[in-house]
């Protein structure tokens, strides 16, 4: 199971979308895996695993989890 966080609502107020989940289900989808800073539904979450998923970019350095929640 992939370990996600959820999108902070000022973020959507901001944007006014979900991203599409990573994994192409078709989902959109709140909450994301703060390591590879990639949008995953919490229903592919559950039938992936983390070795899946490439980050967003290859020199995006990723937060502690402590630190992503915090903002």
């Amino acid at each position: 199971m992939i370990p996600l966080v959820e999108e902070s609502k000022d973020l959507f107020e901001n944007t006014g979308v979900y991203e599409s989940c990573y994994f192409g289900c078709g989902r959109t989808t709140k909450f994301w895996h703060w390591r590879t800073n990639q949008p995953i539904c919490k229903e592919c979450a559950k039938t992936h695993k983390v070795s899946e998923v490439k980050k967003s970019h290859p020199k995006y350095k990723p937060k502690t989890k402590k630190e992503y929640m915090s903002v």
